[in-house]
């Protein structure tokens, strides 16, 4: 089971007509169970596929971004460039919380939490990525606006996959650390 990632469906490309600054919200999927293993169990089965693997949480970004133009004899450039987020968190949640012990109920509750810390992080890195994006892009100029729109595509494919690697990267970290969280542990026979 891959435990946690982020959904990459072009980012920068999807588009809501709503966005302002950062925002986020939690949308979750239900599990069952009355043990830690059958818990973990409904989570493999009921969360949904992001690239063909089950994964614990993941979050959905979605990006806006408005910017004008600035043409001279000589260059063009942009004027303004901002690009706005909603990133949603797809969380599990415990369907049948009065079913299970008291002392599972708390390793549920700290698990939960840690997954919803974990999906926040990935939306960090990318309101960073989208930092860096919007403000290199500003600095950008060309002969053309054609070739302004040009260059501004090489900047996002350049900070797109330096920002996938810090993804990743973070979702390395996680899959090794998630192990420790006494939910797992327990799920897993490994406490």
């Amino acid at each position: 089971m891959r435990h946690a990632q982020i959904i990459l469906i072009s980012l920068f490309a999807c588009t809501s007509p709503a966005l302002t600054a950062s925002q986020s919200r939690v949308t979750t999927y239900p599990v069952t169970g009355t043990s830690a293993k059958a818990i973990y169990d409904s989570i493999k089965a009921s969360s949904p596929r992001v690239a063909r693997n089950a994964t614990f949480a993941f979050t959905t970004p979605f990006t806006k971004t408005v910017s004008a133009t600035r043409k001279s004899k000589t260059a063009c450039s942009y004027a303004r460039f901002r690009t706005s987020s909603y990133f949603i968190y797809t969380l599990p949640r415990l369907a049948t919380k009065k079913a299970v012990s008291a002392t599972l109920a708390a390793k549920w509750s700290s698990f939960a939490a840690y997954l919803k810390t974990h999906e926040e992080g990935h939306g960090s890195i990318w309101r960073s990525c989208l930092a860096e994006y919007d403000a290199e892009s500003l600095k950008l100029s060309a002969k053309t606006c054609d070739g302004l729109d040009k260059a501004r595509e090489q900047l996002f494919t350049k900070i797109k996959k330096r920002c996938l690697q810090k993804d990743e990267a973070y979702d390395f970290v996680f899959r090794k650390e998630v192990l420790k969280q006494p939910f797992v542990a327990e799920a897993l026979g490994k406490n």
